[in-house]
């Protein structure tokens, strides 16, 4: 007796025997395009660095001139986002003041790499007398108040300065990114790679730098996504105190101070830096949720 052939849909010869194996990054990238809020945070950080590299070389009027325009004056077609209480344009102090930001937010993070990353790795790998003594130092860093050790540390270094404000906040944001580094490494120093890598002579730099440091560097890029907003909100806050960014040069946090007095008559001098801080900082946190995600293997179907 003949069988009859058995009938296999199109698509299902049509279809992979396996699904494409893709690495880690591809993975991330592709999560990040499904994503629309961090599409629209990438948008927006784009356009922010675009504008901050303009006021580089231009700004509608000059940031330090007085009486560019009448005193509070609303936002009109010559000044879109209006003057303050001394008369300057706010737009163009605005984008100055995004300049300030992404400065203090990158290079604070640039800081805290070159000193957290570092100090985790040698504690994780090491452990020991080396884990002890990191980690007594970063029981301490927590126990005392950020704002106290920036104010401290602004006062010992000098009078005000970018730098100054750069080296403060890293002070107290470097403990973050050496617990997770630490962390990471002692989770990965066990792992046959590693294993093998030390049976095989490579030196001690090389293993902490070319195969540790590689694969810890996913959760490292997402707390540099989520440290550049809290750097951020730090200067603001610094400024906003007086003790940040010294005048005549804008910051947003001395924008809001200035306008604060006035913030009944002219609440556009308050408004416009307070939205652009808002806007900045809730786009690098949509972007460090996703990329939390993204990077997180665990989370690959």
């Amino acid at each position: 007796m003949a069988t009859q052939p058995i009938a296999v849909p199109a698509e299902l010869i049509a279809a992979p025997l396996a699904r494409e194996q893709v690495g880690l990054w591809t993975d991330a990238w592709r999560r990040l395009r499904r994503n629309r809020l961090a599409l629209v945070a990438t948008v927006y950080l784009t356009l922010l660095i675009l504008v901050a590299l303009v006021a580089i070389v231009h700004t509608p009027y000059s940031t330090s001139h007085q009486g560019v325009a009448p005193t509070y004056a609303s936002p009109s077609s010559a000044h879109p986002l209006g003057a303050d209480a001394s008369g300057r344009d706010i737009l163009s102090r605005l984008m100055v003041g995004a300049q300030i930001s992404l400065v203090v937010g990158l290079m604070t993070q640039a800081v805290v790499l070159a000193v957290g990353v570092p100090l985790g790795l040698i504690a994780g790998y090491f452990r020991g007398w080396i884990d002890t003594v990191l980690s007594f130092m970063i029981s301490v860093f927590y126990g005392i108040p950020d704002i106290l050790v920036a104010m401290i540390l602004i006062v010992i270094l000098g009078k005000p300065g970018l730098d100054k404000i750069i080296i403060a906040i890293a002070a107290t944001r470097w403990m973050d990114m050496a617990r997770l580094t630490r962390g990471q490494t002692l989770s990965l120093r066990e792992r046959e790679f590693i294993e093998a890598s030390r049976a095989s002579g490579a030196r001690t730099a090389k293993i902490l730098f070319g195969h540790l440091l590689p694969n810890a560097l996913g959760p490292i890029i997402v707390q540099v996504t989520l440290g550049i907003p809290a750097a951020i909100l730090f200067e603001a806050f610094l400024s906003f105190l007086g003790i940040g960014v010294p005048p005549p040069t804008p910051s947003w946090g001395s924008m809001a101070a200035e306008g604060i007095h006035s913030m009944r008559i002219a609440p556009h001098i308050v408004l416009a830096p307070a939205i652009a801080l808002s806007l900045t900082l809730m786009a690098f946190n949509f972007l460090g949720d996703v990329l939390r995600d993204a990077l997180d293997p665990r989370q690959k179907r």
